[in-house]
């Protein structure tokens, strides 16, 4: 699509996305410590207004063989550095030695932006036993994306 940036103001269907990604996350923080997922590239919001963001965060936990206890592996995304209340999501979680899950978690809600706004991924684990990552592979994928719906005055019809 080509114009001007009067022109592209008034299009009705505006979307961010990241890109298709393979990588692999180990979390290393401490107990339930957001760190961002670097590996996510941020997603810098195009226009104001409400929009709809949907994210899918695939968690992988394991308990090695002969170790009691639980871990769990959690999500959220932040805006401009700061958590989006409401946008948290378990992905995973194993009790029990010798065990291994992967998962699928995420959201979709509206939320409003201001043009420029950055969207990142962040996750913790729950426990300090086992082991806890974010990955995506073909297996399954980790992604956000976010879809413009309105300006930021718009109400409800």
């Amino acid at each position: 699509m080509t114009g001007t940036a009067a022109s592209l103001d008034r299009v009705d269907a505006s979307w961010a996305q990241g890109s298709t990604l393979t990588f692999a996350h180990n979390l290393t923080g401490a107990d339930r410590v957001y760190e961002q997922i670097t590996e996510v590239p941020p997603l810098t919001i195009p226009r104001a207004g409400v929009w709809e963001v949907d994210y899918n965060a695939r968690g992988v936990v394991q308990m090695p063989v002969g170790v009691a206890g639980a871990v769990y592996s959690s999500a959220a995304l932040y805006k401009n550095g700061v958590i989006i209340g409401g946008s948290e999501a378990m992905l995973a979680g194993t009790n029990g030695a010798g065990s291994v899950v992967q998962a699928t978690g995420g959201l979709s809600f509206l939320h409003p932006f201001a043009a420029g706004d950055v969207v990142t991924l962040w996750a913790y684990r729950i426990g300090t036993s086992g082991n806890a990552s974010v990955v995506s592979n073909a297996d399954g994928r980790t992604r956000i994306s976010c879809h413009w719906l309105g300006p930021p005055d718009d109400t409800a019809a």
